[in-house]
C-alpha cells in the first residue's frame, strides 16, 4: 500500500486583514514539516496543494528541507470550507467582517471567545437542517473533498503522494475513513494542529483507505511548545 500524507497549513493571519496569510509561527511549521518529511524520507510521486495562500506558503516554506517529489498541481478540491459563510449564517450580524473582527477584538480572551462561536456556527452547518442558507453546506463540502482525494488516488497511481490542505478537508477524510458521525468528526478537527501531519495508506487496485496516523506534532513539539497552535 501506499501513503499519502495530509498537512495542515501553518498558522494563518488570526486578527489579520488577510487571514490566508501565514503568520511567522507558520512560515516555521511549514518548514518542520518540511524536515519532518526530509526525515522520513518521504519520497512524493505527487505534491498537491490546496488554492489558499496558507496552502502554498506552507508547502514554499517545506520546500526548504524536503525536495524528494515529482510534479507539485493546484487543486481546488482540497480548499478550507467558506468559515465567513458558515458564521454568518448562524450569526447574521457578523455578516460584514468588520464587526465579527471588532467583536472578537472587544473580547477579553480573542480566541477563546472565537473559538466557542465558531464551534456554535459549524454544529448548525453540519446537522443538515439549514443547507438551503448556505453557499456550501456540509454535504457538499464533503462530497467535494471526497472527489478530490479520488481523483489524487488515481493520479498518484499507487504511488506517495503529499497534500498542502485545511483541516475542514482532513476532518472530511477522516471522517469517512473512521465512519464517524458529524460531531465526532469535529471532536477530531478541534484537535488539529497548524503544521500537523495525518498519513492514510490507500491500495487503488483494492480502493481501500485506511487511516495510519492522525494528527501527528512531534516534529512541531521538539521545536518548541510555543509551535503547538490550533488557529
Amino acid at each position: 500500500m501506499a501513503s499519502i500524507y495530509l498537512v495542515r497549513h501553518g498558522q494563518a493571519g488570526f486578527g489579520k486583514i488577510n487571514y490566508d496569510q501565514l503568520s511567522d509561527t507558520g512560515h516555521m511549521q511549514g518548514e518542520l514539516v518540511g524536515k519532518s518529511l526530509a526525515m522520513r524520507g518521504v519520497e512524493a510521486q505527487l505534491v498537491i496543494h490546496g488554492s489558499m495562500q496558507r496552502h502554498r506558503e506552507t508547502l514554499q516554506g517545506a520546500q526548504k528541507y524536503w525536495q524528494a517529489y515529482g510534479p507539485v498541481h493546484e487543486m481546488s478540491g482540497f480548499n478550507e470550507f467558506d468559515s465567513d459563510d458558515v458564521i454568518a449564517c448562524a450569526y447574521p450580524q457578523f455578516r460584514n467582517k468588520a464587526v465579527l473582527g471588532a467583536w472578537v477584538m472587544s473580547q477579553p480572551d480573542k480566541r477563546k471567545a472565537f473559538q466557542e462561536l465558531f464551534a456554535k456556527a459549524v454544529a448548525r452547518w453540519t446537522t443538515g437542517q439549514h443547507d438551503d442558507d448556505y453557499i456550501e453546506s456540509w454535504s457538499c463540502f464533503t462530497d467535494r473533498v471526497k472527489e478530490a482525494l479520488q481523483q489524487l488516488i488515481e493520479q498518484a497511481n499507487g504511488k506517495h503522494a503529499v497534500v498542502f490542505t485545511s483541516g475542514g478537508p482532513i476532518t472530511a477524510i477522516a471522517q469517512q475513513c473512521l465512519a464517524l458521525s458529524n460531531e465526532k468528526a469535529f471532536d477530531l478537527n478541534w484537535t488539529l494542529l497548524n503544521g500537523g501531519i495525518t498519513q492514510l495508506l490507500y491500495s487503488r487496485s483494492s480502493g481501500k483507505l485506511s487511516l495510519a496516523s492522525f494528527n501527528e506534532q512531534q516534529h512541531l513539539a521538539q521545536a518548541g511548545k510555543h509551535f503547538l497552535t490550533y488557529r
